[in-house]
């Protein structure tokens, strides 16, 4: 080797050491001092807003939340202290004096207190007594059961606002009986002050809620009194309330109903008047269904949240002297602090330009520092990871009954999917016979949004039932490529777009012939393997949850059938075409136009089963049987359409001018019984039972066409869809259903996904399979 070819690697030059110098020592001096710069101020700007920011919402919040309980407190409590009071008013009343009292009592509250109705008193031997506002004028009406002779009677007293007597009149009371109404009953059994829930006002015909209490006269006779809230003052209280430049306020009592609040008239109309069906609309008051499902899982207080971009705060609180009432309130963050974010919108424009010009000069630094820099990323997300599944941990542990199977436990995969990062969870139960997993919960982190009643078939996934019956947790990174997931990723991850799974079987003790009682699935969980330890933990709780449902009885079946699913709704006779076996036309002509909420049913039958046999004549009392059974299940469930087609059966529900939204609910009723029947009769006959399903919903055209006689038409996409969705039904008696329907039935009804499917000029759209109620 040549003398000039030895380098010495200890020998060091001036030279090196100053580009050395200039290279790490200056840029690293100056994005040191330029990061110690943006940190303190950073910092100090950070605590000087944070701590102003909290302290005033917080205090804000505090003061909002007190006001808004204390003034409906305050509201309400016309009916619980004015209770009281009346108990130890009229109870120490001689008895003589007691009629008068009472008279007296509730003339001097309903010209003071404007959301009082009205007052009862009724006592043990059916007496009852009244004072209202009279409805006819501005005076007040006192009104007594009397019994003359054999006869009962209502005896009427009009006075006006100066307390003169204007008239008398009397009518049968028609066997009324105040001991048996619910306000007397629930106050007896409670022995205390009792709600009942909102009824109908007979005189005002407006919403009221009663609340009564017990008390015993100086006679010894047991007496009840009761006071009649009116729930539209309420609401109109509730709408005087200033909370904030947008925000509002609800009142739901302990079953989800709406007691009062904003648009309560709104409310009102689209229940038809009916107390009972007065709950949340998702599409109008979508921000206080989410307020009432935080405060489901966490309790009363002040919860914010993002809803469609936006941020809300919520608050929830139980109002005291209520049957366990709940009032929310949602405002717009911005009405609290838009001034704070405008304060970190500006710091953040500027702190972005510092820290360009700082990445700019850390560049020069190399790779200098990285084996350091991912060791302290390593160790922080080890510590991050540990912190928030402590956190996770304790609010799993903090969710009340989370071992009820009969409570909803969304708190599982809302807490799996935060500490995993998963886009969506799902908690799958086996049955018992092991044919089929049932979604118990599934959670999309990115639309924050719950669903279940998906079915999975073992017959159409052997290979991923297969993987599930095994036992060990598995995660495949392409959920397309795996043939044991390949079913699983088509029929339910293609939706969302996710790649990769991890499955986790759930095991029970006592599941018959295998210990595996459901499954636990993760999409595109980056942390998945950071999970273990709480993924065991949830399993185990979802593994005793499952073996309790194994012990709750049938539930009824909440889904209205018949005409009770259009009760108060008056609908026409089915219009049952002529050419359906010589049937007479039936009347109820609706009109014709665009109907917005068509339901349309298809039934198919293949060739085969019309033409079996040598000697077709044989199937016409089979098919006339079908006919008659067609009929009189079109007359059962109010369908307004029937007609035949060849070898297809059309039947539609929905054909008018207002949206129908019980259309769907009875046309899937119609589909199961007819399913039945069909196998029924055809298996009866000897006959392979070939025919299809297919149900589409959403609007369509329609009206009589040609002259007298005339023959009503339907046409459009809905009918063209569920024509569509019959032609591509996978096995016998399948009902095939396109998405409108899935979305409008899934709460009631237990559907399995079938992939996607391609109709002209509609797109690409999801099919599912309709199964049988939940």
């Amino acid at each position: 080797m040549a003398a000039n070819e030895i380098v010495d690697p200890t020998e060091q030059t001036d030279a090196s050491l100053r580009q050395k110098f200039i290279q790490v020592v200056i840029p690293v001096a100056t994005v040191v001092l330029i990061l110690a710069a943006i940190g303190g101020i950073g910092w100090h700007s950070y605590r000087t807003t944070r701590e102003g920011v909290l302290k005033l919402t917080h205090e804000l919040l505090q003061s909002v939340q007190r006001y808004v309980v204390q003034d409906v407190t305050g509201y309400i409590g016309a009916a619980t202290l004015g209770g009281s009071f009346a108990q130890d008013f009229i109870g120490h009343a001689p008895a003589a004096v007691a009629e008068r009292a009472f008279y007296a009592y509730g003339a001097s509250m309903l010209r003071l207190v404007p959301q009082i109705q009205s007052y009862y008193l009724a006592d043990q031997n059916g007496n009852f007594l009244l004072v209202e506002r009279d409805p006819n004028g501005k005076g007040l009406e006192y009104t007594q059961l009397k019994t003359d002779g054999k006869q009962a009677v209502f005896h009427h007293d009009f006075y006006d606002e100066s307390g003169k007597l204007l008239r008398s009149d009397e009518n049968p009371t028609g066997g009324y009986d105040p001991r048996t109404r619910p306000w007397y009953e629930n106050t007896i059994q409670k022995k205390g002050f009792a709600w009942t829930p909102p009824t109908i006002y007979a005189n005002t015909k407006m919403l009221v809620v009663t609340g009564a209490v017990p008390l015993v006269g100086t006679d010894g006779v047991q007496r009840v009194f009761a006071i009649n809230v009116s729930l539209n003052q309420l609401s109109q209280f509730l709408d005087g309330l200033k909370i904030s430049q947008n925000g509002t306020a609800i009142i739901l009592d302990k079953n989800g109903r709406i007691i009062a609040g904003h648009d309560f008239e709104k409310v009102v109309v689209r229940a038809h008047g009916d107390p009972t069906k007065m709950t949340l609309d998702p599409t109008a008051q979508g921000t206080f269904r989410r307020i009432y499902d935080i405060y489901r899982v966490r309790g009363p207080g002040s919860h914010p949240f993002k809803y469609e971009g936006n941020n809300y705060i919520g608050m929830a609180q139980t109002l005291p002297t209520s049957d366990d009432w709940a009032l929310l309130i949602v405002a717009p963050e911005n009405d609290f602090a838009s001034f704070a974010r405008q304060s970190g919108r500006e710091s953040l424009q500027f702190s972005v330009i510092i820290v360009v010009l700082a990445v700019v000069l850390a560049g020069l630094l190399g790779r200098q520092g990285q084996r350091a820099e991912r060791l302290t990323r390593q160790l922080a997300f080890e510590r991050a990871q540990t912190s928030t599944q402590t956190v996770a941990l304790q609010q799993v542990a903090l969710t009340p009954d989370i071992l009820d199977a009969k409570d909803e436990a969304l708190t599982l995969t809302e807490e799996l999917a935060r500490v995993s990062h998963a886009r969506r969870v799902s908690l799958w139960r086996l049955l018992h016979d092991g044919t089929a997993l049932i979604c118990e919960d599934s959670y999309d982190a990115k639309e924050e949004a719950h669903s279940g009643g998906f079915e999975l078939s073992r017959k159409d996934m052997e290979d991923f039932f297969k993987l599930v019956d095994a036992g060990a947790p598995v995660t495949v990174a392409s959920a397309a490529g795996d043939p044991r997931t390949a079913a699983y990723e088509r029929m339910v991850m293609r939706d969302n777009s996710t790649t990769s799974l991890t499955v986790h079987p759930i095991r029970g003790t006592s599941q018959g012939h295998s210990d595996i009682v459901g499954a636990i699935t993760m999409e595109d969980a980056p942390f998945a393997q950071h999970v273990s330890y709480f993924l065991e933990i949830v399993a185990s709780i979802a593994s005793i949850r499952f073996s309790g449902m194994a012990e709750l009885p049938a539930a009824e079946s909440a889904v209205p059938t018949g005409n009770d699913a259009v009760s108060g709704q008056v609908l026409p006779p089915p219009r049952i075409d002529e050419a359906l076996m010589q049937a007479p036309k039936v009347g109820g002509e609706i009109g014709e136009g665009l109907f917005p909420s068509v339901a349309v049913m298809v039934i198919t039958f293949s060739d085969p089963v019309m033409e079996n046999g040598d000697d077709a004549s044989g199937l016409l009392s089979l098919i006339d049987k079908i006919a008659t059974e067609v009929q009189d299940i079109a007359v059962r469930y109010s369908l307004f359409s029937v007609k035949v087609a060849g070898h297809r059966l059309i039947c539609v529900a929905g054909c008018t001018k207002e949206p129908d939204p019980t259309a769907i609910w009875r046309l899937a009723e119609a589909a199961l019984v007819l399913r039945e029947t069909c196998m029924t009769l055809l298996s009866t006959a000897n006959i392979e039972p070939i025919f299809s399903i297919g149900m589409d919903f959403g609007p369509a055209m329609g009206g009589d066409l040609g002259k007298e006689p005339k023959t009503f038409n339907l046409w459009g996409e809905t009918v063209t869809l569920a024509e569509l969705m019959a032609q591509g039904a996978p096995d016998v008696g399948t009902i095939e259903v396109t998405e409108r329907v899935y979305q409008a039935l899934r709460e009631h009804y237990l559907f399995h996904s079938r992939g996607s499917f391609y109709a002209p000029r509609s797109g690409i759209g999801r099919v599912y399979v309709l199964a049988t109620r939940r």
